[in-house]
């Protein structure tokens, strides 16, 4: 009787190309991947219609998860850790770290043997080859050397569109005025406070034309907020710390990277232990910093940021004087505001922070200076402008704007660190779910949003002359009562014909 076929996915036909191309032979790869001579033969015979489909986004249909996924995890989070420091891996150091951490983790059934190495690698995407890095110990004069030594060839290559920097940022996102100054500077690594912390990763092009769906980091993974929320305006993730991983890094880049279908880009990031060097991106060249520039050299670090902060405090602020002080931020909430806030960052303030950066002079820098500096209040001259209850000095509002800006984002873990953070107790799970009974939202219902609709639109008409204004509230008036009366609608008996 023939042996069944071993349905093979892209996955695992371009771990075993990659593998070839680092000289590894043919032979030894077909054997690590479990896989036949000829099988080795074809793949690697059609190996550019199998990059080309990986590059369109086809993938595995199924993923087989690890036996130990505790173990799988806390491994590639040091793996990372290790990378990031220019520490040099093999396969018999993963090997015995493995044996160490299921031994931590009281996996007593685990042997690291050649077969779990190869699959954990291929799972992972991990080929061996020279670890190039950043030296240590910069000075001062390397942020001016690379300006004027490297950058100049890297800009040369691609247009201000195509130009990228990405960074994360620390955000109190409940934070209110009047509960700002006696944690203002706090770092926030743990206690009650980080639980209403998150972390955002932006990103912009050069040219201020493009930002990037803000990324959300926050510490639950299913807010109770977001029970039968169909779309969200950020791509959200959760963890133990709500910081930004190597893991959660890697996973947005590789999935900007195939969206980008073609299109060549630079991303310009900073050195730190959650951003380590990604092999194989195809149309993503990234670019990091030399060490301890960042504060000179990345634009996000500039005004993007603030910029961003100040536009999220300002909703904060509207939803307290809108809700007469009753105002309560849950994550959704959060998540909806800083979506919003980061549509308010403008193109001038994104270009700005570049050329303040040294890395792009514009012709017409004198106008982009006087556009940037005009185009926004400070949350003080803003307030002052309306008639309202609250009395928030120009003091209270800086530091409300700046409490976060020295928030831990990432951080090197040490290895119970690592493992703590792949494992929850009881204890924790139980504080997690008590703290997601406050934000449970209550859904509008069809009645509750035709009438919405139906006042908004008589609203306009008495308040408002742009027709293209009038026109969208109309369709969406048109919209809501189309599912109104879609769910008027009765089934249809056979017997009703007989009547």
């Amino acid at each position: 009787m023939a042996s069944k076929r071993k349905a093979l996915c892209v996955d695992q036909k371009v771990a075993l190309i990659r593998a070839i191309e680092k000289s590894e032979k043919k032979s030894d790869a077909g054997k690590r991947f479990g896989f036949s001579p000829s099988t080795v033969a074809t793949i690697w015979k059609n190996k550019n219609k199998i990059l080309h489909a990986e590059t369109e986004g086809s993938s595995c249909k199924k993923i087989r998860k690890p036996k130990f996924e505790d173990l799988d995890q806390a491994m590639l989070t040091w793996f990372h850790k290790q990378r990031c420091n220019n520490v040099p891996i093999s396969g018999p150091v993963l090997k015995i770290k493995a044996e160490h951490f299921a031994q931590q983790l009281g996996i007593i059934d685990f042997k690291a043997s050649e077969g779990w190495l190869g699959k954990f690698k291929q799972r992972h995407n991990i080929t061996y080859g020279k670890i190039s890095g950043e030296a240590l110990n910069v000075d001062l004069n390397v942020t001016n050397s690379w300006l004027i030594n490297v950058w100049p060839k890297l800009n040369e290559k691609y247009t201000l569109d195509n130009i990228f920097n990405a960074d994360e940022t620390g955000i109190f996102y409940k934070m209110i005025p009047d509960k700002t100054l006696k944690f203002k500077g706090e770092k926030c690594v743990g206690g009650k406070l980080s639980k209403e912390r998150i972390t955002a990763f932006v990103a912009a092009n050069m040219s201020g034309t493009e930002k990037r769906k803000i990324m959300v980091i926050g510490k639950s993974k299913n807010p109770r907020c977001f029970k039968n929320i169909k779309r969200l305006p950020v791509t959200y993730k959760a963890n133990k710390s709500a910081w930004m991983t190597s893991i959660l890094f890697e996973e947005e880049i590789r999935k900007w990277d195939a969206e980008l279908k073609g299109r060549k880009v630079l991303l310009l990031v900073d050195n730190c232990p959650a951003h380590p060097n990604l092999s194989n991106l195809m149309n993503i060249e990234m670019i990091f910093f030399p060490a301890n520039t960042t504060s000179i050299l990345q634009p996000m670090d500039q005004s993007v940021i603030k910029s961003l902060k100040g536009h999220y405090r300002k909703k904060i602020l509207m939803e307290i004087i809108e809700s007469d002080g009753n105002a309560s931020i849950n994550m959704l909430d959060a998540v909806n505001f800083l979506s919003k806030a980061w549509e308010e960052v403008t193109a001038e303030t994104i270009r700005h922070s570049f050329r303040h950066a040294g890395l792009r002079s514009f012709a017409n820098a004198e106008e982009e200076i006087e556009q940037f500096e005009n185009e926004d209040d400070t949350l003080s001259e803003w307030i002052t402008q309306f008639n309202t209850p609250h009395t928030f000095t120009p003091e209270d509002l800086q530091n409300y704007v700046e409490i976060d800006e020295n928030l831990v984002t990432t951080i090197s873990l040490t290895d119970e660190e690592i493992l703590n953070a792949v494992t929850k107790g009881e204890e924790e799970q139980k504080e997690d779910e008590e703290e997601a009974q406050p934000d449970e939202v209550v859904i509008p219902s069809i009645q509750q949003a035709l009438d919405a609709a139906k006042l908004l639109e008589k609203y306009l008409l008495f308040n408002e002359d742009d027709p293209k204004l009038s026109q969208n509230m109309g369709e969406i008036h048109r919209k809501i009562q189309k599912q109104y009366w879609q769910n008027k609608k009765v089934q249809t008996k056979m017997t009703d014909y007989f009547k």
